[in-house]
């Protein structure tokens, strides 16, 4: 049984993700926003309260998770927030928020799991989430501090790819167009979410890719885009 230490659990993609790591029989250590929604008990899964913006917090958390576990296999990294914004309509303010959420809340896991992983048996694997503004200027400009803290994320999955290639740690960044959440739907009313990316169908393409034969590729970024 693999362990998974999993940030963003509960939320519009990570109930999709627990749910199918869960199903899959690997143990869940999944970190909860303090006062924010909460998972269900069940079977192999273990939550904690923790804001991931408090570095200490996190370091002592993954030794926690490492020695009650033996190991982390893998670190699937959701939590997260989205801002609109052209560059004259974003300030210093908007652009350190953003950061914060996005690549703070990543970077301070990544970190201390790495070392971990660097230290056991078999290494481990990674998987972030990205965006497409990130890689994509003409989307980006309307979302600037958004798309620039992904874009931090994805370089920081190519990084990881190239430290870890000789102890076998592998760092996916999946980068979605829309994912159809009950958020998404209700802020883009006229859309079509048929065109949009599926939380189950992203669930089974971080299993496949974290313990599927899919764990063999080491493609920094992976773009999920469907039709949207």
């Amino acid at each position: 049984m693999s362990t998974v230490l999993l940030t963003g659990g509960a939320g519009g993609l990570g109930r999709s993700i627990t749910q199918n790591l869960l199903k899959n029989g690997h143990t869940v250590v999944a970190t909860l926003e303090p006062g924010g929604h909460r998972l269900d008990p069940q079977p192999n899964l273990i939550t904690h309260e923790l804001d991931l913006t408090d570095e200490a917090g996190c370091r002592a958390l993954v030794r926690k998770v490492a020695d009650e576990h033996g190991s982390i296999d893998a670190a699937i990294l959701l939590v997260g927030g989205f801002a609109m914004g052209s560059i004259a309509e974003t300030d210093f303010a908007a652009i350190e928020k953003m950061f914060r959420l996005n690549f703070q809340t990543t970077y301070q896991v990544v970190r201390p799991v790495f070392e971990q992983m660097t230290q056991q048996a078999g290494g481990g694997r990674f998987v972030m989430v990205g965006a497409r503004p990130a890689l994509t200027p003409s989307a980006g400009k309307h979302m600037v501090a958004y798309a620039l803290s992904k874009s931090l994320v994805i370089q920081l999955s190519e990084m990881l790819n190239a430290e870890g290639k000789d102890k076998n740690i592998v760092s996916t960044a999946l980068v979605p167009s829309v994912i159809d959440t009950p958020t998404n739907r209700k802020a883009m009313p006229d859309a079509d979410p048929a065109s949009w990316v599926k939380p189950e169908e992203i669930a089974e393409l971080i299993d496949f890719v974290t313990f599927g034969s899919g764990k063999m590729l080491r493609e920094s970024i992976l773009k999920v885009y469907n039709n949207a």
